[in-house]
Parts: C-alpha cells; sequence; structure tokens
C-alpha cells in the first residue's frame, strides 16, 4: 500500500498578543467599576475615589491602552514602516498619510493625553494632597502637588491642565487617586473611534478588533451598543453633560474619518434628538432622553 504524502503548509502570523485584553479583561472590570460608580454621592467633593473603582479602573485603562499600542505595531509592520518613539505621533502621522485632509495635530492630541494617563499610572505618579474638611469631615477643598521627580513635567505641560490636574481636552484626571470610571469611559470611546478610523482608512486586516459579551443571555458583537448600556445609566449628570460635548466635538472633527454607522459610538445617536446610546443591548433602538423608538423585527 502506497502511503499518502502529507502536505506541509506554512503560515506567517502577526501577532498582535495585548489587543485581545480589552475584549476578554476589561468588559468584567468595567461591570465591576460602575456597580461603585453608581453608588456615589456625587453631591460631594472627593480628593480620592474608593479603592476599588479606582483600582479596576486604572487596570482596565492600562490594557485598553496597551491594545491601541499594539494595533500601532501591527499597522506599521503591514505597512512596512519602523514604529517611531511615539505611539500617538506613529498612528496619526500613519492617518495622515492615507487622507491628507485628516486632523493629524488633533488627534495626536487626543491620543497623547490617553497615553498620560497610562504613563501616571504605569510609572507611578506621586502626589500631596493636602484636604481641608469641615466639622462633619467633608470636603472643603484640596491642593494637589506633583513631587518634583515622580512625573514627566515637560508632557504636563504639554497637555495637562496644571490648576485642575486634567488633561486639556479630554478632562482624564492625572492625580492617580481620583481615576475612577468616568476616565475609563472616555479611554474606551477614544479606542472606538481609533479603530473606527482605521477600519475605513485600511481595511479589518489592519485592525481586527474583534468583540463580544453576553448580556441578558444575548450575544452582543458592537463596543458600540455595550458602552450604550453604560452611557444611558450614568448617574453623575454633569460629566454626562461634558462627555456630549466632548462626544460631538469628536463627532465634528473625526466624524467623517469614520464609517457612518452605528457600529461606532460617535454614530450611535438618536435620529430625532441626536442623544447618544440609541441602539443599544438585545436589539434595543431607543432613545432614553426623549422617547423616540423604532420596533426592529427580528425573526
Amino acid at each position: 500500500m502506497i502511503e499518502k504524502k502529507q502536505t506541509v503548509t506554512k503560515q506567517k502570523l502577526v501577532t498582535v498578543v495585548t489587543a485581545n485584553y480589552v475584549e476578554l479583561f476589561v468588559p468584567d472590570l468595567l461591570e465591576k467599576i460602575f456597580d461603585i460608580y453608581n453608588k456615589r454621592d456625587f453631591t460631594k467633593r472627593n480628593f480620592q475615589l474608593s479603592v476599588h473603582e479606582n483600582t479596576y479602573s486604572t487596570s482596565a485603562i492600562v490594557l485598553s491602552v496597551l491594545g491601541i499600542e499594539a494595533y500601532r505595531n501591527r499597522i506599521y509592520y503591514l505597512e512596512k514602516k519602523k514604529v517611531g518613539k511615539s505611539v500617538p505621533s506613529d498612528i496619526s502621522t500613519m492617518f495622515a498619510k492615507k487622507d491628507s485632509n485628516f486632523p493629524k495635530q488633533y488627534f495626536e492630541d487626543i491620543l497623547s493625553e490617553v497615553f498620560v494617563i497610562r504613563d501616571v499610572i504605569v510609572h507611578n505618579h506621586i502626589y500631596e494632597v493636602v484636604v481641608v474638611s469641615d466639622d462633619n469631615w467633608d470636603m472643603v477643598s484640596h491642593r494637589q502637588k506633583l513631587l518634583e521627580g515622580y512625573g514627566d513635567n515637560q508632557k504636563y505641560h504639554n497637555f495637562v491642565n496644571n490648576r485642575t490636574r486634567k488633561t486639556k481636552n479630554l478632562g482624564l484626571n492625572v492625580q492617580p487617586g481620583k481615576i475612577g470610571f468616568e476616565d475609563l469611559f472616555k479611554v474606551l470611546i477614544v479606542l472606538d473611534l481609533f479603530v473606527g478610523i482605521s477600519t475605513k482608512l485600511f481595511t479589518n486586516n489592519y485592525v481586527p478588533f474583534r468583540f463580544t459579551r453576553e448580556i441578558n443571555g444575548k450575544w452582543e458583537d458592537k463596543l458600540s451598543i455595550y458602552l450604550a448600556q453604560f452611557y444611558n445609566q450614568i448617574p453623575n449628570k454633569r460629566y454626562k453633560l461634558s462627555l456630549k460635548t466632548l462626544l460631538n466635538s469628536f463627532e465634528a472633527k473625526l466624524g467623517n474619518f469614520i464609517l457612518d454607522s452605528w457600529d461606532y459610538f460617535i454614530h450611535n445617536k438618536c435620529p430625532k434628538c441626536k442623544e447618544y446610546g440609541f441602539h443599544q443591548p438585545n436589539h434595543v433602538t431607543k432613545c432614553n432622553t426623549c422617547g423616540f423608538e423604532i420596533k426592529l423585527v427580528h425573526h
């Protein structure tokens, strides 16, 4: 009997290990964070958050930013280019090469602020905080001072408001103890923007972002819809108003560089009042603000 000769197949793979962190780890953290965040008393001022919200949030932010950096490496590999020292600059430069109308500096600044908060966490920036409290031990005021030698002063000068200790565009907290859900949610919106822009300017093969999450017994495969359930439940009205202003800015400056689809959060809007979070998990298409609803028939 003649033995059949086996065929040998040779494959070449490009590894982007840390990109999977967003799908596999971040949702678990986000759901725990939101449960804690939802119970917070927003009428009181705080110089730091609960250890649980802070720890989960800082972990999820680092994992999310690792995903962006991993995809930068993949894009440059496929374009046969060598990466530079700055991830935000590399990404924005490559986007601008694909479309000369792309707002390179604006998006680079946005990404830079995301990497600032990553650095604050990873490099353990240390602040001296002086707190003034009343007779009930409720905080009246506080002063935050970054200790010399425990932070990148040049990066702070470019992207951080020294009075508020927040980044200039995104409003991300850079005092480590104050980093929480609100910062993480903005970072995930930026990640969603990055994926959307990459998909339009390149192909899905360049940034093969995958997302799946079981919600109430049904599977959801769109990050924008998953995020909508949190957006619609945000209890801090002041934060939600500032977030909506930021989203409007993203849509105005970056909307043309993302496929016009509610697959991405800045396009997931109510057709009537333009509020965000219209397409929700479990095939719900309803605006939580004006009540407008589209009934979809699913077979």
